[in-house]
């Protein structure tokens, strides 16, 4: 059993992954915004002690995409006066490089609104790459939506996941079980992985 610190985790994709780990017998602590105040690190540090990973499915309102990397800072630096050496984030998968070459942010008709966002997102994978922790950042892949928990996912460290029709998908559901197995094993420390089926 992981004692689980989860910022995030009454949103969509953190409620999912505290559903899934508590289902496997993990202890997870819901760290709500109401509560602690996630860009206080002395306050947040208070909060993570005791626990074995921090967890952040925090998603930044989409007029602020630059407080998720300040977000990812303060965590960073609550973690370390917590004495917690793992953690792992929601990425976006505009950052991922795709078969084209490049990243997917760089292909003809992505939305040039979301660019702000990715560049958060880049800025947010450096800090946790010049971190000292043991760090893993997981993406969904270009649609996530809810949908059925078949437990049948893909991994692909730093590129965007398709299937075979060159759709890139996964239900929230199978995302959190994505989430929940690297807890678990470990597969891909200090490394961002596409998520897909």
């Amino acid at each position: 059993m992981k004692r689980i610190a989860l910022v995030g985790g009454t949103g969509r994709i953190g409620s999912r992954i505290a559903e899934e780990a508590r289902t496997r017998g993990h202890a997870v602590l819901v760290i709500a915004r109401a509560d602690t105040d996630i860009f206080d690190p002395d306050a947040l540090a208070k909060v993570l002690r005791g626990n074995d990973v921090l967890v952040s499915a925090y998603g930044a309102p989409a007029a602020e995409p630059q407080k998720l990397p300040q977000a990812t800072r303060s965590l960073l630096q609550a973690a370390a006066l917590a004495c917690l050496t793992r953690v792992l984030t929601v990425g976006g998968c505009g950052v991922l490089t795709v078969p084209e070459g490049g990243r997917l942010a760089d292909t003809e008709g992505f939305p040039a609104t979301l660019l702000p966002k990715v560049k958060a997102h880049e800025e947010a994978v450096d800090l946790l790459k010049a971190s000292g922790v043991v760090w893993t950042c997981l993406s969904p892949p270009e649609q996530i939506g809810a949908g059925e928990r078949t437990g049948s996912y893909r991994l692909a460290p730093w590129s965007l996941v398709r299937d075979a029709a060159g759709r890139s998908a996964i239900s929230y559901e199978d995302f959190a079980i994505a989430v929940v197995d690297e807890l678990e094993a470990l597969d891909h420390p200090h490394q961002f992985v596409g998520t897909g089926y």
